[in-house]
């Protein structure tokens, strides 16, 4: 043998057993490289944890972060602090918010792969956001709200209101039928209730609004209170005012008409104003929302009323207690059908 072929083999000797050693003994350099590329089960999970993944949906992640931010917002809703849940309780928080929003991403996914479907107008998305905007009393108040959402701009709040509408519309292609009731089933449930139904006392109503969200509320009242004295002098017409000065895009074009109400149909603050006012006597009054000049045009004392009469709301009410369940059983196939494609990192929810 040749000094050059000894020189090889003993080089290629020590190359193998360097690399029987990396792979087998050490977990060198070569064994990480090798396993970044062609990564195990275990190593994939791993990562997951290390990054702070919990879930993943068609490998979209759900991060540990994301389920706080939910848990966090469930408790202000319902006037908790954060800071004071037992551990225990928190946990269990955590995998209903995970449920959520795995249900939500699934649901995403299949409304996207349907949207050419599915269509959403640009007024339909203005009204929307209009009316998301609207439950704050401030500009302070919202961006505090949609910061508590993860929503960075007015662009980023249009397009999830966009996307929700979309789901909503979707959703509802699959549940159709079974929150669908007929006449037969609308009129057995009057008859079964007769004795119970009675239509409360209703009242007509128009309103002139500012939105303290867009004006100081100091100004806002000083504005409308300006314009009521002109209303009462007989100076200016109500319908004028409301199409000029009102704020409420939906009745201002109709001289600020709300049609007919229920008391137990109106938000409290609205509803307490609305039920005490005498007809045909315009006033100034504060709500949550902002300012209105309200009116009460017509009343109607309570009665029986007949089952043509009561028709669409028998149907409206037993369609709308069908719905839940309906959502809700829709979702839970959705799971079934896809959970192959749903992985789920259970040591991330126990972090602290």
């Amino acid at each position: 043998m040749s000094k050059s072929f000894v020189v090889r083999m003993v080089v290629w000797s020590a190359l193998v057993l360097y690399m029987a050693c990396d792979f087998y003994f050490f977990n060198g350099p070569l064994h990480k490289e090798l396993r970044k590329m062609f990564p195990t089960p275990e190593d994939k999970i791993a990562q997951n944890i290390a990054d702070g993944i919990c879930a993943r949906v068609y490998n979209q992640p759900i991060f540990l972060g994301q389920v706080d931010r939910r848990v966090r917002e469930k408790l202000y809703r319902t006037g908790r602090d954060p800071e004071k849940v037992h551990a225990t309780e928190q946990q269990l928080l955590r995998w209903a918010a995970m449920d959520e929003l795995i249900d939500e991403n699934l649901l995403r996914i299949k409304t996207k792969a349907n949207s050419n479907e599915i269509s959403v107008s640009d007024s339909e998305i203005d009204a929307e956001v209009l009316r998301f905007e609207k439950r704050f009393e401030s500009k302070e108040a919202l961006k505090k709200a949609m910061a508590t959402q993860g929503i960075q701009n007015a662009k980023e709040l249009r397009f999830r209101m966009a996307a929700r509408l979309q789901q909503e519309k979707y959703v509802l292609t699959k549940i159709k039928k079974h929150i669908t009731v007929s006449n037969e089933e609308a009129l057995q449930w009057y008859n079964d209730h007769q004795k119970e139904i009675k239509m409360p006392e209703r009242r007509r109503a128009r309103h002139i609004f500012l939105a303290t969200l867009d004006h100081p509320s100091e100004l806002a009242k000083a504005t409308l209170a300006k314009h009521l004295k002109l209303l009462k002098a007989g100076q200016i017409n109500f319908s004028s005012l409301a199409s000029t000065v009102s704020e409420d895009e939906r009745s201002k074009t109709k001289g600020g008409d709300l049609g007919w109400m229920r008391k137990a149909r109106l938000p409290g603050d609205f509803a307490t104003h609305a039920f005490a006012l005498p007809k045909n006597k315009p006033a100034l009054v504060r709500t949550k929302l902002g300012w209105h000049i309200l009116e009460i045009t017509a009343i109607k004392p309570p009665e029986q009323l007949p089952f043509k009469t009561m028709k669409e709301e028998i149907i409206a009410a037993i369609s709308d207690g069908r719905r839940a369940d309906a959502v809700k059983q829709y979702r839970h196939q959705l799971r079934l059908i896809n959970h192959l494609h749903v992985e789920i990192f259970a040591q991330v929810l126990r972090s602290p």
